[in-house]
């Protein structure tokens, strides 16, 4: 829409067009990090991340062993993970941590940019975490031998029947002391619209009647996006929604769920429920962290 004053033209922008030419103006004129200073920073993050990850793995096997629900694994998976955003050079700030409740378990529904969302969330969230994961992962050495024995849900999205048993394990993972976290988006969004949601986790809290919360993640996509191979240092803020309570629900309220959980990320990231214009595809220039 044009609004004429004088000779001249004006546009109306929506709610999601001005935030987005707000942040847009801000970055503009902040120092942007020369491209080789970004692929240094990659190759940085990519030697500390093998340096932190055997340990971890090592240590998590061994402790596994001993003790699956072991506390000491979850202190050993935060540490890798900020050992991780450390080294990415991001900066991470958090809003709504509070409405969690350190003694209630829950269902994470959060929206998925890049790999250092992961990290991210281990930084932020204290709750004895697990995440749902391409069974690929649980293949690599090590790696995938570690996430395995501390409780991480393997699945294959492409075998309905290990789907099913995938979340059936996840029920009992909750039962069992541990928050999930799930990307229904199924995927890192390779612009910063969000994919689609998938109704999977969506049925994992109606059938374990946990609390569902949902979580923006909102920065990774200037920072490490799916789209490019190097890494910008800046600010990463994990926002969580409100709860959304699903006792004495039934399976005809998955959809209502899904709208529900998505409309608060899409309003925490975007501050508008509005789907998001194109302009936004394109990764903006990561807010400096100030950070070496």
């Amino acid at each position: 829409m044009i609004l004429e004053c004088g000779s001249v033209q004006l546009p109306l922008l929506n709610a999601a067009e001005r935030r987005l030419r707000r942040h847009w103006k801000a970055v503009a004129g902040r120092y942007r990090t020369p491209y080789n200073a970004r692929m240094m920073r990659l190759i940085w993050l990519a030697i500390v991340s093998l340096f932190v990850t055997i340990p971890a793995a090592l240590t998590t096997i061994f402790l596994a062993s001993i003790r699956s629900t072991s506390p000491r694994i979850d202190r050993v998976i935060r540490w890798w993970a900020r050992s991780i955003v450390r080294a990415a050079g991001v900066e991470l700030r958090t809003e709504g941590l509070e409405t969690l409740d350190r003694d209630k378990r829950y269902i994470l529904v959060a929206n998925h940019y890049s790999y250092l969302d992961i990290p991210c969330i281990f930084s932020t969230v204290q709750q004895p975490i697990r995440f749902m994961a391409k069974v690929s992962l649980f293949k690599i050495p090590i790696f995938g031998w570690a996430i395995g024995r501390a409780g991480f849900i393997p699945i294959d999205r492409k075998n309905r029947r290990t789907a099913v048993k995938s979340f059936d394990l996840a029920a009992q993972r909750i039962r069992s002391g541990n928050t999930i976290v799930i990307f229904p988006e199924e995927g890192r969004s390779r612009e910063r619209a969000m994919r689609p949601f998938q109704r999977g986790a969506f049925l994992l809290a109606l059938k374990s009647e946990k609390t569902i919360v949902p979580v923006a993640i909102d920065g990774t996509y200037d920072v490490f996006p799916a789209t490019r191979w190097h890494v910008t240092p800046g600010i990463v803020t994990i926002r969580t929604g409100t709860p959304i309570e699903t006792a004495g629900l039934t399976l005809r309220d998955k959809d209502r769920l899904l709208e529900e959980s998505r409309a608060q990320i899409q309003e925490m990231l975007f501050g508008t429920t509005e789907a998001l214009p194109a302009m936004s595809s394109a990764p903006s220039p990561a807010p400096s962290a100030d950070r070496p």
